[in-house]
């Protein structure tokens, strides 16, 4: 892979800002991505630093906030694997009885402000460590990303900047991106079907990118992760949608969490043939499904996970990513991000 020096100027930029504050196995991911991405754009290919440009442009620069899911909180909690899961992943993080969990629940978008309400995607994130092995997961409530590529996500962020007169994008700036990336059609139409969650722990979460999974005797196969609430689906009625507080998915987690652990099962669902294994906008019609482990929210952790990297290729042995480009550009993406929160 050949170097230019413009990628070793924004490595090292990067590297400095964040060796105080990235593990290493994490930086060194991001550095090697960001290193690909940087000589990607030489081929008009979006570089990381534009992903950020246009977040930062339609929703923002918030000091101290991330650059996409700005609102969230903390929390902690286990995961215990499933039995017999190393006949699918073959991990010494799957080996332990459990292992604890690190989790964020937030809103997609810039906006720290943004409303409970907002018919936008829901954030789960979660570091979990076990076996000198981390896992990262990155999942947001739909099922597809708005996205297929950089160019993709570029495009659907910077037709989405506020006229400064309505405050509210231009249509006719949605509808021309739309004709040249219909990909970017998927995920507005499911958000637009239903309103809001009305708990973090009464609604699934998926990863939308493929990763892939060697299990024992060295099978491999791709899946994306899905992540099922015990408490089943529940979004506010349409009355609650107008009456409710923009504030209130924290509050209501801490009273759920008062009474009981939350619980997920977290499992790798298997592709169709036809699915699309690099395209994270389509939504895979595959029903088979491999369960994981269970996760449990056992308690709200304040700002703890504030200073954590959430890196979607941070990731144990006997898992790899899969050729997608928008989860290449994730992490050299968030680093950049991190670094400008940082400053």
């Amino acid at each position: 892979m050949r170097v230019t020096n413009k990628a070793v100027e924004r490595l090292n930029g990067i590297s400095t800002s964040l060796e105080n504050t990235v593990k290493p196995a994490i930086l060194a991911a991001s550095l090697l991505l960001l290193n690909q991405q940087a000589t990607a754009a030489e081929a008009d290919v979006p570089g990381p630093a534009a992903l950020v440009d246009a977040l930062n442009g339609t929703f923002g620069k918030h000091p101290g906030k991330r650059g996409s899911h700005a609102k969230g909180f903390c929390a902690k909690g286990d995961f215990t694997p499933a039995p017999q899961v190393a006949q699918f992943v073959n991990s010494p993080l799957f080996a332990q009885a459990r292992v604890d969990a690190a989790i964020r629940f937030s809103i997609g978008g810039g906006n720290p402000g943004v409303s409970d309400k907002s018919r936008s995607v829901r954030g789960l994130s979660m570091r979990l460590t076990g076996g000198n092995e981390t896992y990262d997961l990155l999942l947001i409530s739909e099922p597809v990303f708005f996205a297929a590529t950089p160019a993709s996500f570029v495009s659907f962020l910077e037709a989405r900047v506020p006229d400064p007169v309505t405050k509210k994008p231009d249509p006719a700036k949605v509808a021309a991106h739309n004709a040249k990336y219909p990909d970017g059609k998927n995920q507005p139409a499911l958000l637009a079907s239903h309103t809001a969650p009305a708990s973090y722990a009464a609604t699934p979460y998926f990863s939308t990118n493929a990763f892939v999974f060697e299990g024992a005797g060295s099978a491999k196969q791709h899946a994306r992760i899905v992540v099922e609430p015990a408490a089943g689906t529940l979004y506010l009625s349409d009355d609650e949608e107008k009456t409710m507080p923009d504030n209130f998915l924290e509050a209501e987690l801490a009273q759920r969490l008062a009474l009981r652990p939350a619980e997920f099962t977290i499992y790798a669902q298997l592709p169709a043939q036809g699915d699309s294994l690099i395209d994270s906008s389509q939504q895979w019609q595959g029903n088979g499904h491999v369960a994981l482990g269970t996760l449990r929210v056992t308690a709200l952790a304040a700002q703890s996970c504030d200073g954590v990297v959430f890196m979607p290729v941070t990731l144990p042995a006997g898992i790899t990513p899969s050729a997608d480009p928008i989860l290449n550009a994730r992490a050299p993406a968030y680093a950049i991000s991190l670094g400008r929160r940082t400053q």
